[in-house]
């Protein structure tokens, strides 16, 4: 990373007095302002660093690496930096290894990634039984090695026979990957690879039924800063050994009318023995079309695809499954928590499905799997606590984890499979896998079995908050026993809010560690999140979007009123499209937060039509072309909100150049009006990321001094010592 951490004497950073402290920082790298001013049906908008948007332009890469430059100057020296990033790495590096990505085939193989913590470089490994001995098959650092790229595997899927890997690699955070695919029993790397895909993030690949190929998804221009990135996807057949430069196209929007460009066409196969392949019509939405083909049909120079279902029918994203002519799906249509239903393809016509699972009041259904004997599926109670239930023979039942669960992740090699694959997770305990083999439940041997005595100190609250409207809202609380309700302790509140996405709860060390020293994690299940169904979602976007920030608002002026914290010592901190939320409530209650922190951030939302890497994002937000949603727009825009001589707090705003999703020139752009329009006298800081995408560092370590430098900013900022 680019970070150097410089240790100084501790008085040389903070023993100056505050003027010239405040003047230091407030000599901030200058650019021109170029105004523009838009209309929005007759509402008029100014724009005063509209230039910075020109990210080709040198004048704005130069105000960049100076605000980046100005930001080390002050950052880089922190002593606290140093010693927070230790203690993370003492919790992380007291293991030898860490396994992820585990993926079990129907013959009891099982394939993984196993990196050695301290240097963080995840390997992919094969088993030929769960007890077997561990086969290193395929180590990233020799790909493309002439081109000197520290490549890292971020997706693997393994063939239905298990003899052959796909696996996707990626280096320096970029969007695009490279696929190669792995022969097991020769441990050799097959000569093609395949471009212009991201399995990790758009629903990985599917193999043939037959293991000669698989689908993936192409995507022409991985280009952010091209005008056509993303556009005209399509689902392509790659037969083992053929050129993939010479695509074949199975499911495009050449094949249906109702796919456009900008939709995203993913052909999947769920089980090698399944009658149909089917297509998705997917967007950033929870909810898509649907079509199916014959199998058959993939030998055949025309594939005949059929409707399968309309978003209208509210099929929740990629969890359905089939069982010979009979489709199985989880459904939010009159269903805010959702139910599981099913139809059978052949005589029955939507929207007339069998509802096997109806919704429950207070628990709303999360995911689904069916193995060779039973269907599986996990609900979640207001995002923190989560339950496994199996449907069998006309019966729900439900089974006796473990332990305790906040968040559940299942899933099952085929519907061939009697195995059901878990992992479980919570706040302050670590993610354990287990195998269900339908009566009874085994730690899997490649689960973690570190001990974290240190956390046992810990506590979880989980309660609900009163908002503005009366609505309760969800509050995850997690401190030290041994804490003083007397406002003195720092308060890091993290929240996210959009596209129906929950913060489950989530074995973080990273985080726990501000706990330890003396703070106290706070995270508010905001609307706009999916914690208590589609309802939840809905109220928080769009023009329902400032119920997400007066959420935000009500949780910390609770935590100040019970005595967790006082206004001096809350930390606002969230992430891309979180900041939408986070921004709108720093702009509109300044007074109530001592710290600002966004970290890729969607602050800008307004302008978010401009870029090129818009995608369906506008579904979510709203469009500048529809006169109520462009007022909505203006409304949650904490860009358009800043208001000149106002006390805002410090704030430290983090930005990508390799971002794909938030283009740098929005977090740029933010920055820029704040430091102008802040009369507090607190640090506005914009720190530059040259060399990591939109989920930050590669390496766990990497990712430790990330997080160390945002704590030690805030831990400044708050006045308050380590532990």
């Amino acid at each position: 990373m680019k970070h150097v951490f410089l240790v100084f004497c501790f008085t040389i950073v903070f023993n100056c007095t505050g003027k010239k402290e405040v003047n230091a920082y407030q000599n901030y790298p200058f650019i021109e302002k170029v105004s523009v001013r838009d209309t929005c049906f007759g509402n008029v908008i100014g724009d005063s660093y509209r230039n910075i948007e020109n990210l080709q332009d040198t004048v704005v890469i130069n105000w960049f690496e100076a605000q980046d430059a100005h930001t080390e100057k002050f950052l880089g020296q922190f002593i606290n930096q140093e010693r927070i990033s230790d203690q993370i790495k003492s919790y992380y590096f007291n293991k030898e290894q860490a396994v992820s990505s585990v993926k079990y085939t129907n013959f009891g193989s099982v394939f993984f990634l196993k990196a050695d913590i301290k240097n963080s470089i995840e390997k992919l490994y094969y088993r030929k039984n769960k007890n077997a001995e561990d086969v290193l098959l395929f180590d990233p650092r020799v790909f493309k090695k002439n081109l000197n790229r520290e490549y890292t595997i971020n997706y693997i899927q393994p063939s239905w026979d298990g003899q052959y890997v796909v696996v996707s690699l990626n280096y320096d955070g970029l969007k695009s990957s490279d696929i190669i695919i792995v022969n097991v029993k020769s441990q050799e790397v097959l000569p093609e690879v395949i471009s212009n895909t991201a399995p990790d993030i758009y629903l990985g690949i599917s193999w043939l039924p037959d293991s000669s190929g698989f689908l993936y998804l192409y995507i022409p221009i991985l280009d952010y800063n091209d005008e056509n990135y993303m556009l005209n996807s399509s689902t392509v057949l790659h037969k083992l050994g053929d050129n993939p430069n010479k695509r074949r196209i199975v499911f495009s929007s050449k094949s249906k009318p109702e796919i456009t460009e900008e939709d995203l066409p993913i052909a999947k196969i769920l089980s090698p023995k399944d009658k149909y392949l089917i297509g998705y019509k997917a967007s950033v939405e929870n909810y898509w079309s649907a079509f199916y083909a014959d199998i058959n049909d993939l030998d055949k120079e025309v594939i005949h695809w059929k409707p399968l279902y309309s978003s209208n029918e509210k099929v929740y994203a990629d969890y359905g499954y089939f069982i010979k002519d009979k489709f199985f799906y989880i459904s939010g249509k009159e269903a805010d928590n959702r139910n599981i239903s099913s139809f059978d393809i052949i005589k029955d016509v939507l929207p007339s499905p069998t509802v096997l699972v109806p919704e429950k009041e207070d628990e709303v259904i999360s995911s689904l799997q069916i193995t060779s004997n039973s269907l599986y599926y996990t609900t979640s109670k207001y995002g923190v606590e989560s339950f496994l239930y199996e449907y069998k023979d006309n019966q729900v039942s439900k089974l006796k984890l473990p332990h305790a669960s906040g968040a559940i992740n299942i899933y099952s090699s085929s519907n061939e499979n009697f195995n059901l694959y878990l992992g479980i997770d919570g706040w302050t305990v670590d993610y354990k896998r287990y195998i269900f083999d339908g009566s009874q439940f085994q730690l899997d041997p490649l689960s973690n079995h570190q001990s974290y005595p240190e956390f046992e100190a810990l506590e979880v609250k989980e309660i609900q908050i009163i908002s503005h409207d009366g609505a309760e809202v969800p509050v995850s609380l997690i401190y030290r026993k041994d804490i003083k309700m007397d406002g003195t302790s720092p308060v890091l509140l993290y929240t996210y809010g959009a596209y129906g996405e929950s913060i489950t709860p989530y074995f973080s060390p990273i985080y726990l560690n501000w706990v330890l020293n003396g703070g106290v994690f706070v995270v508010p299940h905001i609307r706009g999140g999916g914690e208590k169904g589609d309802s939840w979602h809905k109220a928080g976007m769009k023009s329902n979007k400032s119920n997400s920030w007066k959420d935000i608002i009500a949780c910390t002026e609770y935590l100040i009123e019970q005595k967790y914290t006082s206004k001096e010592k809350t930390v606002l901190y969230s992430s891309s499209a979180g900041t939408v939320s986070t921004g709108m409530a720093m702009v509109e209650r300044p007074d109530l937060f001592s710290v600002f922190i966004a970290v890729v951030p969607m602050l800008n939302p307004l302008r978010s039509e401009a870029r090129a890497n818009n995608a369906s994002n506008y579904l979510e937000y709203g469009t500048i072309k529809d006169s109520i949603e462009c007022m909505s727009l203006i409304k949650m825009d904490p860009y358009v909100n800043l208001q000149p001589n106002t006390t805002y707090p410090a704030s430290l705003i983090i930005a990508s150049f390799n971002d794909a999703r938030i283009d740098a020139w929005i977090p740029g752009k933010f920055a820029a009006k704040l430091q102008e329009s802040s009369n507090s006298g607190a640090p506005v800081f914009l720190d530059i990321i040259y060399d990591a995408g939109h989920g930050g560092g590669d390496t766990m370590e990497e990712q430790i001094e990330e997080y160390a430098r945002v704590f030690a900013f805030a831990y400044w900022q708050t006045n308050h010592s380590l532990k």
